[in-house]
């Protein structure tokens, strides 16, 4: 009986601003999270479940027990190319999960420094670092380097070197911080990662996964490391990410994606599963196909076949987690064809949802299939590349993703108190 009255009284009334009805305006408006707009097909915006959905039961039984108890832990790890690396469509799920229900802040949990590889970095934590290092993404064939969860590594050689990480709090939600894990090379030709600050902390170091986690007795904001030669053994760092955690309830959401990347390009990570066993996801968003399809000689089978071996790389870590495949959004190739691939990439998905007992989210039927990027560049939400979004478009897209993700949920909870 207390579960029933906490939902009716609590998070009812919240959950009638998110629902999918209201976004296609059949109930109240929700002026927080979706724009109306007469090109995108509100229709399309839900989670479409195939064969088995046990695992999302399993995904929203925790959940409730997140909510309504205050227990608990979630992984919510989203993989992707470009579209995820610049951390807007996955953040605005991130803040969407944490404006849901208080105290879902769970962390910030796994991040890489970009700007270290050169590459562009997220706007909501500023990165800076001293000495040289240089960058190395799996979907860079030319690129040879060990990868980790997150396909992309930064090297440096020089002797002395540090770097930090700093959130831009007037952007970005507070996350309350006590343990960091630093994902790098371990073996005796790597150089010694120490935290930069006096501040009392202990360090336990996992070669077996290979990290260094630094643990304090207190919350901080800024994360401050040095790496430093002590041996002539020693001949250079590399870092695969980090995982900035603490020990609240609430959910964890994980933005994993490099510029360029495919499913081709993620399988060239030999420690994604060995680093998969901290993330220990719960869900797992897959947003990877654009760049696959991108080229002429896209083969569906082997783009299936891809996608097999990662989710038997996700099951083997985590057995149960619920997992939803997002297709394409509608693009152009060289900015002046429709990409007919598109549609492959949506039956493969289909297809591999029904084998393992997954979902999808039509993001390509969201925004009205072959061509409709046009529409959506014209009104400011896709940029002149008709293949990525502008800042707009992808906080809508985030929006759309978590009004169908919310839908899904509703659902499961009318089940449940029925």
């Amino acid at each position: 009986m207390k579960r029933i009255i906490n939902f009716r009284m609590v998070i009812l009334p919240g959950l009638l601003l998110i629902l999918i009805g209201t976004a296609q305006g059949q109930g109240l408006e929700n002026p927080h999270l979706l724009k109306q707009y007469d090109f995108v097909h509100y229709e399309n915006n839900t989670i479409k479940f195939y064969n088995d959905s046990g695992s999302f039961e399993s995904f929203f039984d925790k959940l409730d027990d997140l909510i309504f108890d205050g227990k608990g832990k979630i992984s919510v790890m989203q993989v992707g190319g470009s579209h995820i690396q610049a951390d807007i469509w996955s953040d605005r799920i991130r803040r969407n999960f944490f404006k849901f229900s208080p105290g879902l802040n769970g962390g910030r949990g796994f991040l890489f420094p970009f700007t270290m590889a050169h590459t562009n970095n997220p706007y909501y934590y500023k990165v800076s670092y001293t000495g040289t290092w240089e960058g190395f993404r799996s979907s860079v064939k030319k690129h040879e380097s060990v990868y980790g969860v997150s396909g992309i590594t930064a090297t440096t050689r020089d002797s002395l070197t540090s770097f930090q990480i700093t959130f831009r709090n007037k952007y970005c939600p507070k996350y309350n911080i006590n343990r960091v894990k630093v994902f790098h090379d371990l073996d005796n030709t790597s150089y010694k990662l120490a935290f930069r600050s006096d501040s009392n902390h202990s360090v336990v170091v996992n070669e077996e996964i290979g990290y260094t986690e630094f643990l304090f007795d207190h919350y901080i904001d800024t994360v401050a490391f040095t790496i430093t030669k002590t041996d002539t053994l020693q001949d250079h760092f590399s870092i695969y990410g980090l995982t900035l955690e603490n020990d609240e309830p609430g959910i964890v959401y994980h933005s994993i994606g490099v510029n360029g990347a495919s499913t081709e390009s993620y399988l060239r990570c030999e420690k994604f599963t060995q680093h998969l066993l901290i993330l220990k996801p719960d869900l797992v968003i897959f947003c990877m196909g654009i760049n696959d399809a991108y080229t002429s000689d896209f083969n569906a089978k082997d783009y299936e076949h891809n996608y097999d071996t990662l989710v038997q790389w996700v099951r083997t870590v985590s057995p149960n987690a619920a997992i939803i495949f997002t297709t394409n959004n509608d693009s152009y190739y060289k900015r002046q064809y429709p990409n007919k691939r598109a549609e492959q990439v949506r039956t493969v998905m289909i297809s591999l949802a029904e084998r393992h007992g997954a979902a999808v989210w039509d993001l390509y039927g969201v925004m009205g299939g072959l061509g409709s990027s046009r529409t959506w560049e014209r009104h400011k939400l896709v940029k002149r590349d008709k293949i990525h979004f502008t800042r707009d478009g992808y906080r809508l897209v985030g929006d759309l993703m978590f009004s169908a993700l919310v839908e899904a949920y509703d659902n499961h909870l009318k089940l449940s108190f029925e």
